[in-house]
């Protein structure tokens, strides 16, 4: 019998929602017609395709309807768009086809910085064109690709306002520049995307670009100022697409890794070799299943090394692709705060992998539900037993983009025990005004009793105007297994206040000014964190940002609890008691847009009885397209009665795209805390139809008495081949 403690909060919160949704559901239903867009683009069946080549003056498209009459979002809302812009779009049996002409007064002016076959964060850096659809027509979802003037390429999922950029597929992108702007040409196939099976289709849709050099985006449909393109309820309508039968959709990926890996203590070097591979296969049109054998993440990138002054656990994100497709549907709880499913503590022990046999995933649509299935299975490694990791998540879509939703976790070794479950809600009340909640429970072998967690937040957020209120409760010995808990043994309550202004003048584009406050006790009731923060940001029309924010903090230390060691190397240990003070940061973030691009920040203020002073430089040099510079420094200077320290962090990267599809990538990091020196080099070359060859070189040592030992070094390379069906 499961004997589970449920905050009261919780149960009058579930039972309040149960009766709010049937008496708002059909509200809902109405609002999402009166709130979409009545644009509509009626899109040409051709029997011969275009070529995708980046040149627009095919005769194929002179049969397609021109949509241009763009609108701003930015700096202007509603104005026509500066510059003209032309789209087009046609398709066959197979895909879709796009076609962009982006006219520009000042050729000169386009940024087109980026020489890589792909980046998802193109957007931040070079002019760009994207189009996006709801192809199943609910308000709440979309595929998204992008395109840079130099045809790197980014695509995306979004769901109910999540954005994972992360979701890579195969499709088809060539640009031209031209004498009086710049041109795209996309081929888009239906095989990539998931839709209803239907004899007719109508689905959401929606045209944007960017201008960088005036910080200009502008819309087909127009989305709110202040809100993301992923808005879909703001999307317009593509008729004319007759019923399209799902095409068969069957990669299969082999690859074989090898390398030669060296360890501190073991005087010799011991190569490996080895084969595996994965396969995503369409089961239905709407629902999709991914299988991994043997798996390898040899090409994936290093993390980010990070200075922790706090007492809680820092939170690294995911990096390796086969958790990366469909990544939202599994999130459940408050990002990178507590979280019932973190990818990471799959095949990750402490940052060092762990071996996996294999693993399988189903994720997609099934009617009104949201599906997600997984498992994986761990090998026997170094002393730890293997274990079975798997996780269901299931949400049932109610009306324009509300849900209800619940999931569980497990893992299962001969050693350990440990399932988490619970039910997650998110309510739409308006168009800017949300509901959500969600209450866990951990069943571990190892405890007596069921601990929970609860949490339930109202959001209101516009352009101009935010409220953001939330209570968490985490209950002790809360941690599931597969999971992300930052904090434990707490009961928070915070709160968010953004008054916002647009002056759209030289100086201020838009101005915000954000109060926020978080109150947190232990579970009797003990004060043990307060902050109050005032924060005033300005975004200059150039699209450069200054901040500035003050902070009253408090926090308390029990003697209870695990000793605050703020820094091990040399045992400094900030000693129980309660602590209360002032800290004041500036900030200055340049705009992104340009070749070379900075952010500075200044902080200072006491610090536990002491005080800290910080300092962050960050700058990005995109000298030319094959040149890619960026280096981080950061410095914490902590003065304590119990001793003084100053920790430095440096980060280098070089990027060398040679061409846009072989890469260098050079990463070389610090982290005088904990002494440790992190070098990975990296050379991508993708070849075929999205096929990989990865060499990878890493050297991890640490700073033993002002030597520099070495504790890793390893050389792999991974060979792919993507194989369609």
């Amino acid at each position: 019998m499961i004997r589970t403690h449920f905050p009261g909060g919780a149960r009058w919160f579930f039972c309040a929602l149960a009766a709010l949704l049937a008496v708002v559901e059909g509200r809902l239903l109405a609002q999402v017609d009166s709130n979409t867009s009545s644009l509509v683009y009626r899109i040409a069946y051709v029997k011969t395709p275009p070529v995708v080549d980046g040149d627009p003056s095919d005769p194929v498209w002179q049969s397609a309807t021109v949509i241009d009459d763009f609108k701003q979002q930015v700096p202007v809302f509603g104005e026509a768009a500066s510059e003209k812009t032309e789209l087009r779009v046609v398709h066959d049996l197979e895909a879709l086809y796009v076609s962009f002409y982006c006219h520009e007064s000042d050729p000169s002016g386009i940024r087109k910085t980026l020489l890589r076959y792909r980046d998802d964060e193109l957007w931040m850096k070079d002019d760009y064109v994207r189009v996006t659809f709801d192809t199943y027509h609910d308000h709440r979802r979309g595929y998204v690709f992008t395109a840079s003037p130099r045809a790197t390429k980014q695509d995306a999922q979004i769901d109910n306002n999540l954005w994972n950029a992360t979701w890579d597929e195969v499709w088809d992108v060539r640009t031209r520049l031209q004498d009086d702007g710049w041109s795209a040409e996309f081929r888009i196939p239906f095989r990539i995307l998931r839709f209803p099976a239907e004899e007719s289709s109508i689905w959401g849709f929606n045209a944007e670009r960017a201008i960088k050099r005036k910080n200009e985006r502008v819309f087909w449909a127009l989305i709110p100022a202040g809100l993301p393109g992923t808005r879909a309820e703001h999307y317009g309508h593509l008729e004319g697409l007759p019923g399209i039968q799902m095409r068969r959709n069957i990669q299969v990926i082999p690859y074989i890794t090898g390398g030669i890996f060296r360890k501190r203590g073991q005087e010799a070097e011991y190569p490996e070799v080895e084969a595996g591979g994965d396969a995503k296969m369409a089961v239905t049109p709407t629902l999709t299943a991914d299988l991994t054998y043997n798996t390898n993440f040899a090409q994936v990138e290093a993390d980010n090394r990070q200075v922790n002054l706090t007492r809680f656990p820092l939170f690294f994100p995911e990096k390796r692709e086969f958790f990366l497709e469909n990544a939202q549907l599994f999130d459940f709880g408050i990002p990178m705060d507590l979280q019932l499913f973190f990818s990471r503590r799959i095949g990750l022990q402490e940052g060092e992998p762990i071996p996996l046999h294999g693993g399988a995933r189903l994720t997609g649509r099934a009617g009104p539900f949201d599906l997600g299935l997984l498992t994986t299975q761990t090998k026997n490694h170094e002393r730890r037993a293997g274990a079975n990791l798997s996780a269901a998540r299931v949400r049932w879509n109610i009306g324009g983009r509300s849900q209800i939703g619940g999931i569980f976790t497990s893992l299962s070794s001969r050693s350990a025990v440990n399932r988490a479950f619970g039910p997650d809600v998110l309510l739409w009340l308006g168009r800017n005004l949300s509901l959500d909640g969600f209450l866990a429970v951990v069943d571990d072998g190892k405890l007596a009793r069921h601990p929970t967690a609860f949490t339930s937040g109202l959001i209101y957020n516009q352009d101009l105007w935010e409220l953001n209120l939330r209570t968490l409760r985490v209950d002790r010995d809360f941690n599931p297994a597969l999971g992300f808990v930052r904090r434990g043994e707490i009961q928070r309550n915070d709160v968010k206040v953004r008054r916002g202004w647009r002056p759209n003048r030289k100086y201020a584009r838009k101005i915000d000014l954000v109060g926020q406050s978080q109150y947190a006790t232990d579970l009797d009731g003990r004060l043990d964190t307060r902050l109050w923060a005032l924060e005033a940001s300005d975004e200059l029309d150039s699209g450069d940002i200054v901040r500035l924010r003050a902070e009253l903090n408090f926090e308390r230390l029990d003697p209870d609890d695990e000793p605050f060691r703020i820094n091990p190397r040399k045992n400094i240990v900030i000693p129980p008691g309660d602590y209360g003070f002032n800290r004041w940061m500036i900030t200055y973030e340049g705009y992104t847009g340009r070749p070379l691009s900075s952010k500075v920040q200044l902080q200072g203020g006491h610090f536990y009885g002491g005080n800290r002073t910080g300092l962050l430089i960050s700058t990005t040099w995109r000298a030319f397209p094959q040149f890619i510079l960026g280096g981080d420094y950061e410095l914490n200077d902590v003065a304590l009665s119990q001793g003084s320290f100053a920790s430095h962090l440096w980060r280098g990267r070089l990027t060398l795209p040679l061409q846009a599809r072989l890469l260098a990538d050079t990463l070389v990091q610090w982290n005088g805390l904990l002494g440790e020196l992190a070098t990975q080099v990296r050379f991508h070359l993708i070849y075929g139809e999205d096929s990989n060859l990865f060499l990878v070189f890493s050297d991890g040592r640490a700073d033993v008495d002002g030597r520099l030992i070495r504790q890793n070094q390893d050389l792999q390379f991974k060979l792919t081949y993507r194989k369609f069906w």
